[in-house]
């Protein structure tokens, strides 16, 4: 169980569901002994999909009273958790927040069908890679709870037939059923918003987005670390011929294969500058040019890259990622796609070059960045934009929206 959960952080759950798949079928891709029961594919099994009783019961959720209380039991319920999730570090930052101000903050992971993890493994996970001394339980375990929260649409399913008089909240971070091709898990994704939580979204987009079923929900807008994304003192800022992409091959949404073939054509005509991909080993991957692999990288050696390359290449098809505004703290161009779920999230910010999503014309705007006759300068000048953008106003929201939404005094 460790290898898949391992594997989910790694490469994500369509390499689960492949070696699941494979498992099955054997490496050939042929049915072992098709006239054995063995080889039936058991549905329950089904690779991201929340437990079956969960999906087929006929819970609905009624908003409980509001209560007379300042300090709140808090339980996020998320799925298993592994070191450096994205996901989990933004629920893990208004975790310790929470926590911080005075509420009982809590854990509980959801299992699913086919990743399942003790709440003592996960409780060390968040110690050891979030820095969160916070108790985790199983879902199943928990009892009296004034709020408890689905950070996933397999864990919404859970949330939803608990049997708590809770507070129900859905922390939602990404637009998940594009996360998949238009089938089941597209539609059972979809239905979750329609569960009757009160959303909170990581940004504007994902409030619009969720209020098309109904949903009512608020936001809380990014921020950056700015005590570790920082540009160099301004005595030695000089940056290295050196173009970064954000290589998530396992993660559709960022685009890989727009992005390489995008930095193909930047590559023919700029061959002098260094390409370098992270966010995940690719080194099983063919790539038509020479580049640098540098997989996963800690933040402060994210930090130093940001700081030393001209610009990134950083494709947000879905929800806008996190980077852009820790690309502009270091000086760092970030080169995205266009589009609502960007552009409505951040706003008009000196320094992001937006294009179409498409490898020619992301390649063009690579070329003018490096094109600029004062990279250095707008390196510093850019980072100036992002001054007073730290996590803590977004902080202060959500526990507002909480306490708004659950207490008499709110």
């Amino acid at each position: 169980m460790k290898k898949v959960i391992d594997t989910y952080q790694n490469e994500g759950m369509r390499a689960v569901a492949r070696k699941i798949s494979d498992k099955i079928r054997g490496r050939s891709g042929v049915v072992n002994n098709v006239n054995s029961i063995n080889s039936k594919i058991d549905l329950s099994k089904s690779p991201q999909m929340p437990q079956i009783e969960d999906i087929v019961s006929q819970s609905v959720y009624k908003k409980p009273e509001k209560i007379a209380k300042t300090k709140l039991k808090i339980t996020f319920i998320t799925p298993p958790v592994g070191p450096g999730g994205g996901g989990h570090s933004t629920i893990a930052r208004f975790a310790n927040f929470l926590q911080n101000n005075g509420h009982q903050v809590s854990f509980a992971i959801y299992n699913t069908n086919t990743i399942s993890q003790t709440a003592k493994e996960a409780q060390d996970v968040f110690k050891k890679s979030y820095g969160l001394s916070t108790v985790v339980k199983l879902a199943s375990e928990l009892t009296n709870e004034d709020v408890v929260f689905a950070t996933s649409w397999e864990t919404a399913y859970g949330v939803l037939n608990l049997k708590t008089k809770a507070h129900k909240f859905y922390f939602v971070q990404d637009f998940e059923p594009m996360f998949f091709g238009v089938g089941s898990r597209y539609m059972l994704a979809e239905a979750t918003y329609k569960f009757g939580f009160y959303g909170i979204t990581a940004g504007k987009w994902l409030t619009k987005k969720v209020a098309q079923y109904g949903m009512l929900a608020d936001y809380f807008d990014f921020g950056v670390d700015l005590d570790i994304y920082k540009p160099k003192p301004s005595q030695v800022i000089k940056k290295q011929k050196k173009i970064i992409f954000y290589a998530r091959a396992h993660t559709e949404r960022r685009g890989f294969e727009l992005g390489v073939l995008a930095l193909q054509i930047f590559k023919e005509k700029y061959p002098e500058y260094e390409i370098a991909f992270f966010g995940q080993d690719t080194s099983g991957y063919e790539i038509p040019f020479e580049y640098t692999n540098l997989g996963i990288l800690t933040k402060n050696e994210l930090s130093k890259l940001y700081q030393e390359s001209v610009a990134c290449l950083v494709l947000s098809l879905t929800n806008v990622s996190l980077l852009p505004l820790e690309l502009l703290a270091s000086g760092c161009v970030p080169v995205m796609n266009g589009g609502e779920n960007n552009t409505l999230v951040l706003g008009d910010i000196n320094g992001i070059e937006y294009t179409t999503a498409y490898p020619t014309s992301l390649a063009e705007k690579l070329c003018s960045v490096v094109e600029r006759d004062d990279i250095d300068a707008h390196s510093a000048a850019i980072s100036e934009s992002v001054e007073g953008k730290s996590w803590q106003k977004s902080y202060e929201k959500v526990e507002k929206i909480i306490l708004q939404e659950v207490t008499l005094n709110g």
